[in-house]
């Protein structure tokens, strides 16, 4: 059922009355358009509206009745905030008409192929590692476990197990080991020349001995520098054409308001405030 004439009550508490109107400006106000679907499939949405707006309503009267609020500063922040509303209403329409008829993938594509060199990745490894320290044991004690560990990983035991055991790095409890993929000068350079000096899938190296103490290396994938696809990074690039050409677009229009007539400054009255605004920080 349809609400009727604009100014029909929708809610009342005490003096407070929130009609139906108040309630669409209150919903467009406080619901963004991509929320609206998801808020209104609840029962009580309409409900949670009105009960906050009455809650404003009448936190506003009895502020009013205080006689604490200054009502001149407030009426020059509602002109204020009306005036940035309709400046953000029109950079959005703005926006909305100069992009209607862009063709994001075509764009994407025109992107992908003007900046080929952004899109290539470097040579990578995927590894993980057992890492055995010395700062509570010599550096011999250290260098035998490390041993016994390969030993164990030579002989078919589970890496992650044998991780998840042993390796005193302390992500080894939640990733079992594994470092992900990464390319050089990501790791210290002792660390980095072994594990890319690794090329087939399960090939282990160590132990190799860094600051950190002594790692046993397994490579899960040896990946060669290439460009990636179009298909790869287009989600990507999209996503970022959608952020930027709006965000141009709104650039744009405030640089050609700047620009379009000089600002003009009676320096007397600007001095004047600077030394009022001084004196008011002071006290």
């Amino acid at each position: 059922m349809q609400a009727g004439d604009p100014s029909d009550v929708a809610v009342k508490r005490g003096q407070v009355e929130i009609s139906a109107e108040d309630l669409r400006y209150y919903a467009k106000d406080r619901v963004p358009d991509a929320r609206r679907d998801e808020f209104f499939r609840r029962d009580d949405a309409v409900r949670q509206l009105a009960d906050s707006l009455v809650s404003i309503r009448a936190l506003a009267a009895e502020a009013v009745e205080s006689g604490v609020v200054d009502t001149d500063l407030i009426e020059w922040q509602l002109a204020l905030h009306r005036e940035r509303l309709m400046m953000e209403q029109y950079l959005n329409a703005l926006v909305a008409a100069q992009t209607a008829s862009i063709d994001w993938e075509s764009t994407a594509q025109d992107v992908y192929t003007a900046e080929a060199d952004a899109f290539q990745q470097p040579e990578r490894v995927r590894a993980a590692h057992i890492l055995i320290k010395t700062e509570e044991r010599s550096e011999a004690e250290a260098l035998a476990l490390a041993q016994e560990i390969l030993q164990k990983l030579k002989s078919g035991e589970d890496f992650k197990m044998l991780a998840l055991k042993y390796s005193e790095d302390p992500s080894a409890k939640t990733n079992l080991g594994s470092l992900g993929a990464f390319a050089r000068g990501q790791m210290v350079p002792e660390f980095e020349q072994a594990a890319f000096a690794l090329r087939k899938s399960g090939e282990l190296a160590g132990p190799v001995k860094t600051d950190f103490g002594y790692h046993i290396i397994k490579l899960d994938e040896y990946l060669p520098a290439r460009k990636q696809s179009f298909d790869e990074v287009k989600a990507e690039i999209i996503s970022k054409l959608q952020s930027e050409i709006p965000a141009n677009i709104r650039q744009n229009k405030l640089i050609e308001i700047r620009s379009a007539e000089p600002v003009e400054f009676d320096e007397d009255v600007m001095q004047g405030l600077l030394q009022e605004f001084r004196k008011g920080s002071a006290n």
